[in-house]
């Protein structure tokens, strides 16, 4: 069904879906932004079982335009070998903001990226690199390194776009270099490159979707009160791949409560 014959009569109700967290700021761009920094807390939204989605994971659905959305910012990873500080010039500013979006029906839980990009990177040849995005929680508590776990007693479980493929991959991870496919590939998603009249103005829309209920011991349980959460993005045009990446330094709370729907 398409949502447009939804809107009428529940725009109220989804306005209504969510605030942010105490210590969330406004974007003095965008008072419709809520700017986010490591260690926050945003909520889940709920959107109400009224309305309903053009298609499963479109990245430009007009819900969209109705849920919080909120920016953060990403900084290089810290490298986990010398090598990877060869490959940029010393001191380099490489930070980039990241607008999120994280909302939920009664089924699925959805993540919605989008983050400015000049170019549309979908391929990895010998010289250029292809665009990718991620979003990693953290299975247990904050005590977990950011950089993909702390050990097997301590994994994350990561969301992995990229833009050759229509494929997300469902990770799990415990430290550097212990990526793991995983069985169950619950994880789908889409993702659109929106071409604007200026060109540094282009953007990634990408969104990535599960069932809300866990099916393997490495998916990230949605059903507990809070979830450790961060995100990724790789600039193939800024050779950006493996462990090159912009990263949350630290994790963003994230809160899955079932008091963030509003009652009718």
């Amino acid at each position: 069904m398409n949502l447009r014959y939804f809107l009428k009569g529940t725009l109220t109700l989804a306005f209504a879906l969510i605030t942010a967290s105490a210590w969330a700021d406004h974007n003095e761009l965008n008072p419709n932004i809520l700017q986010v920094k490591p260690g926050d807390t945003v909520k889940v939204s709920r959107i109400p079982g009224t309305i309903y989605l053009r298609s499963q994971n479109d990245p430009d659905d007009l819900i969209w335009d109705r849920i919080p959305s909120y920016s953060t910012n990403l900084l290089a990873a810290p490298p986990v070998h010398q090598s990877v500080n060869l490959r940029f010039e010393e001191g380099a500013t490489r930070s980039k903001h990241l607008y999120f979006q994280v909302a939920r029906t009664d089924e699925r839980l959805y993540v919605r990226l989008r983050w400015k990009d000049e170019t549309e990177d979908r391929a990895t040849t010998v010289d250029r690199f292809r665009d990718g995005a991620a979003v990693q929680f953290a299975l247990k508590d904050v005590d977990t390194s950011y950089m993909m776990g702390t050990g097997k007693d301590q994994p994350v479980n990561i969301w992995y776009w990229h833009a050759d493929q229509p494929q997300i991959e469902n990770l799990a991870a415990g430290g550097f270099g212990s990526t793991t496919i995983l069985e169950q590939q619950t994880v789908s998603g889409s993702g659109a490159y929106i071409k604007q009249q200026i060109t540094k103005d282009n953007e990634w829309h990408v969104v990535m979707s599960r069932p809300y209920k866990a099916s393997d011991k490495y998916d990230v349980n949605f059903e507990r009160k809070t979830v450790p959460m961060g995100f990724a993005v790789w600039q193939g045009s800024d050779n950006e791949r493996d462990g090159n990446k912009r990263v949350t330094h630290t994790w963003i709370m994230l809160d899955t409560s079932l008091d963030n729907t509003p009652t009718k």
